[in-house]
């Protein structure tokens, strides 16, 4: 089997790092990022330095994976950077240089103390307030902070029309520090909310991220809804913390953040009817501290001035946010103003210091709040809603209480399957404290930092160099065919940005995922129809754009990636219960359809991202699926199809037993641990002692304790998913690994026979596989033609690629007219014959084929000779 080149030319050192988009960040943060090293270079426990504009910077490393021979695959690094941090940074073996102050962490019996040279944070490892103090300048300036969740008790609205709220808090049962180290340190709370009552709900994971030099605290919230659907209504779901203040209310200050600029307010204004000193008012909305009250001019009238006590800011759809403020739980809330998208970001404080709290993807996670109260006390609180206790309570009832069967909506039906009981959500937080009000300019770099975290990447050539995550080709515009292929790539994204803009694919619980089917008749997509609603990373659409974005390194790209990983990994899988670590299968509701599988919460999706980023929360979400497989004993993925064998369950070669694969993979390469290799191994030697190898059967008996495959029948089938949900991805990438020949053999008889003529499949198999010429299959003829260098097979599979349906040559496959009129209830862009499916698929093949089988490609084609509307005039 091909091995794709191993070893790194010394003039690749030192390793060239890009920021993504606009370049260094606007404020002083934290940075984490994932770099490859190609096997053998570089062994574990080496050290790394970085260095930016030919000066050292401080940086600290840890290893994320491992080759099979124990060498470094991936490493993880982080550093403090600042807005003049160089754009041009180079990691390399070497010393690492020490920051100025070393960030100190000490862990006791009872907290946690964490300090640098800007803050010092003490941690509690039991109670309800996970943060017990927050200190900058040796003022106290937060303290208390703690998760809150609202929950509406509608047991009597049908009689009485009456809900009840019961409140509930963070309890910790445990924290810890995960890693400590002289420039980040992460610690990691778990816990569960808890009432008054006694009640425990809702697990918690919150981790908190330091770094030397940084006045600030990244914090990564994560929670699974453990309550019944119908009956557990959370109406707000928050962190709050405790705001000292000491000095008179016309010298406190709030911030809240708009779409391009912030609110600043003080709690009482100087200046009413008259305002006898313009220039103390100027600068008390600055910030700055004035005189006392005793000492203003109009003493005695600013003293009747109104003091405000809270504010709160809501964000109740993605395009609209108001803001309120009152004088007290006694007085109505004044509308203060509004706009579309708010940056997310909240400031309460004083002379003595303040809290800046601020939330990424504040609109598009809506309905989501910012609150403060208090201020006209000596303690005041701020509050980051997830949830906005202003907006309906969250209903994660199904959407009907009647089933819709396979046949008639594409919905498998389940009694008791259509539950939301163990899917989670993850929120990214900031908290920033600051020794007095800082300037708006300060505070507005902040929320942009905080909506947009610097991302340090590899270049691509780089990480195509390595190589990592299987076969994909860099971009490459050098004929009119590979130039018509990249432009239906970019028209691909361009095209799915402005669906999710256009169609409003936003919402806590929505955004990141994309529709499944779309319906050319009503202009819609198919949102309210059992299984073509909601895509749920059904034929991948996560690695469609996980490889878009290693190939081009678009910022824009990681953002849709990103957000559809945090999406379908939580939202779409169940993290506890009965049917974790499984996923669901596409519906009108993410957890509605009752086809829980392993397909859809399999490791390979998630591997991209966090050996990007080294996103902890991640790693979690992959170390919880290792054993996914003997959750498919209680949970059979074909108990509607096949009959209950002497094995304990069923399992096909794919989508189920390469989802398996991909859970190893992750196991084995993270933790060096040869059990997981093993298991794969197994289940290698099994199909590949089979008589027709894949082909053997349409499914296999599976025995999760071993790892063993057994044949059920004589037929000669393959599940056409086999090749659609990652399963090419993984063993292009995983069999280099194993170089298991016997393996290799089988993989190639399948990919070399999947799309022969029929009378070659009918001469070697002794029946047809006819499904598999269609163009999702391609790559893996490619794949054969590289491995064997037959022209015949290259010539295929772009042949079988590029096939047109009936007589219409669609020179743009993605290319979207405006539906405007009486027909639809605002103007949409529309390509009716685009889908989830067949995008994903196509484009993967198509990044795929360019790097497999590049040179074979047309020099003549229709298709890039053709006019862009030639024979298709709906386009």
């Amino acid at each position: 089997m091909t091995q794709e080149p191993t070893t790194v030319q010394s003039t690749t050192l030192p390793i060239a790092l890009d920021w993504l988009k606009d370049g260094a960040p606007q404020s002083r943060c934290g940075v984490n990022w994932g770099v490859p090293w190609p096997q053998g270079k570089v062994q574990n426990g080496q050290s790394f330095a970085l260095e930016g504009g030919g000066a050292p910077l401080a940086v600290q490393s840890w290893p994320l994976a491992f080759w099979p021979d124990g060498s470094l695959k991936w490493t993880g690094h982080a550093f403090a950077a600042h807005p003049q941090t160089s754009t041009s940074l180079r990691l390399s073996l070497g010393t690492p240089a020490a920051p100025q102050t070393p960030l100190a962490a000490r862990e006791s019996e009872n907290g946690i103390e964490i300090e640098n040279d800007a803050m010092r944070c003490r941690i509690a490892k039991s109670g309800a307030n996970f943060l017990k103090s927050l200190e900058i300048g040796g003022n106290v300036v937060a303290r208390d902070g703690h998760l809150i969740c609202l929950l509406e008790d509608r047991s009597q609205f049908a009689a009485q029309r009456v809900t009840r709220e019961e409140e509930f808090h963070s309890r910790i049962e445990s924290a810890a520090l995960e890693q400590a180290g002289p420039v980040r340190a992460v610690v990691k709370i778990e816990g569960v909310h808890r009432s008054g009552t006694g009640r425990e709900w809702l697990p918690f994971t919150l981790r908190l991220y330091f770094f030397a030099g940084v006045a600030s605290i990244r914090a990564v919230h994560s929670f699974v809804f453990d309550g019944e659907g119908e009956r557990d209504f959370i109406r707000g779901l928050g962190v709050r913390f405790s705001i000292p203040l000491r000095d008179e209310a016309h010298n406190r200050h709030v911030r809240l953040a708009g779409e391009e600029g912030l609110w600043a307010e003080p709690v009482r204004v100087i200046a009413g009817r008259s305002n006898a000193s313009p220039d103390l008012y100027q600068r008390q909305i600055a910030g700055e501290v004035i005189p006392p009250l005793a000492e203003l001019p109009n003493a005695h009238l600013i003293s009747k001035m109104a003091v405000w006590d809270s504010w709160k800011l809501t964000q109740i759809s993605a395009d609209s946010f108001s803001l309120w403020k009152r004088t007290g739980a006694h007085s109505a809330w004044v509308g203060a103003g509004g706009a579309a998208r708010s940056l997310g970001l909240a400031f309460a404080g004083d002379s003595g210091g303040g809290l800046a709290l601020g939330m990424k993807d504040f609109w598009q996670l809506h309905p989501t709040g910012l609150e403060i109260e208090g201020a006209a006390s000596q303690n005041a609180s701020i509050t980051l809603w997830l949830w906005s206790p202003d907006a309906p309570a969250m209903d994660l009832r199904h959407y009907d209480i009647e089933e819709h069967d396979l046949d008639a909506s594409y919905e498998d039906i389940e009694p008791g399957y259509s539950t939301a009981h163990g899917i989670a959500r993850t929120s990214e937080l900031t908290l920033c404290p600051f020794a007095s009000p800082p300037p708006n300019e300060e505070l507005l770099a902040l929320a942009r930092t905080v909506q947009h975290p610097p991302r340090l990447i590899c270049e691509p050539h780089y990480l195509h160099s390595v190589p990592v995550f299987g076969v994909w080709s860099l971009p490459d515009r050098s004929s009119a065919g590979k130039n018509w292929i990249e432009d239906q790539l970019d028209d691909a994204i361009t095209f799915y940005q402005n669906q999710i803009e256009g169609r409003k694919w936003f919402g806590f619980w929505d955004y990141g995922d994309v529709m499944h089917s779309y319906d050319p008749t009503r202009h819609v997509w198919r949102y309210d129809i059992g299984g073509f609603a909601w895509a749920n990373s059904e034929l991948v659409p996560d690695l469609w754009l996980w490889t878009a974005f290693l190939r081009s390194g678009r910022a824009d790209i990681f953002q849709m990636a990103e957000a559809m990983t945090r999406h379908t990994q939580e939202v779409d899988v169940y993290h506890l219960g009965p049917l974790a670590p499984l996923g669901s299968r596409h519906n009108v509701r993410h957890w509605g359809c009752g086809a829980k599988e392993a397909r859809i919460s399999q490791a390979l999706l998630k591997r991209i991202y966090f050996y990007l980023t080294t996103d902890e929360r991640t790693g979690d979400l992959m170390d919880a699926v290792r054993d996914a497989d003997f959750t498919t004993v209680r949970v059979d993925p074909l108990r509607k199809l096949e009959a209950p064998s002497q094995f304990p369950t069923h399992a096909r070669v794919g989508p189920d037993w390469f989802a398996f694969c991909s859970n190893w993979l992750a196991a084995w390469e993270r933790t060096g641990d040869p059990k997981w290799r093993d298991k794969i191994l197994v289940g290698m030697k099994c199909m590949s002692a089979m008589p027709h190898g894949l082909f053997s059967g349409f499914c296999y008996g599976y025995d999760p304790q071993d790892g063993s495959l057994h044949q059920l029948s004589n037929s000669v089938e393959v599940p056409h998913l086999a090749a659609l949900m990652g399963g090419p991805e993984l063993m292009m990438e995983l069999a280099p690994l194993l170089d298991n020949p016997a393996w290799n053999a089988a993989w190639l008889h399948y990919c070399r026979l999947l799309q022969a003529p029929q009378e070659e499949q009918i001469e070697v198999l002794g029946a047809e596989i006819d499904y598999a010429r269609w163009p999702h299959y391609c790559r893996m003829t490619a794949y054969a033609a590289r491995e064997t260098g037959d022209a015949t097979l290259a010539a295929r599979a772009w042949q079988i690629f590029l096939q047109q349906k009936g007589d219409t040559v669609r020179r743009s496959r993605f290319e979207a007219r405006l539906i405007e009129g009486a027909d639809v209830p605002f103007a949409v862009p529309e390509a009716p014959l685009v889908s989830t499916n067949d995008t994903a698929q196509w484009c993967l093949n198509a990044m795929q084929l360019l790097e497999l089988a590049g040179a074979s490609l047309p020099e003549n084609h229709p298709l890039w000779n053709a006019s862009p509307c030639e024979g298709n005039p709906d386009l």
